[in-house]
């Protein structure tokens, strides 16, 4: 009896599998860690359902206050007068 030689089929592709990426660290908002930090500092108790609120709103004035710095004025301009009733 002749014996029928094995015939190997090739292997499947292994699939190999990348080195998992790390994610950048992500970094802590600045907003958020200065809300932290003045609330400590001024011992102001704020709910934390509150915090990503108050966040929001001081972004929101930091915003305003780059548009007014950056507007640009003469330097012949004056103040306002001040008027007191």
């Amino acid at each position: 009896m002749r014996r029928k030689s094995a015939v190997r089929k090739p292997k499947a592709a292994r699939k190999t599998r990348r080195p998992a990426r790390r994610s950048p660290a992500k970094r802590p908002d600045p907003i958020v860690t200065l809300v932290a930090a003045g609330a400590k500092a001024l011992a102001l108790p704020i709910d934390p359902v509150w915090r990503e609120g108050v966040a929001f709103n001081l972004r929101l004035i930091l915003s305003h206050a780059t548009q007014v710095d950056e507007f640009p004025l003469p330097d012949e301009t004056e103040p306002a007068p001040v008027f007191r009733a």
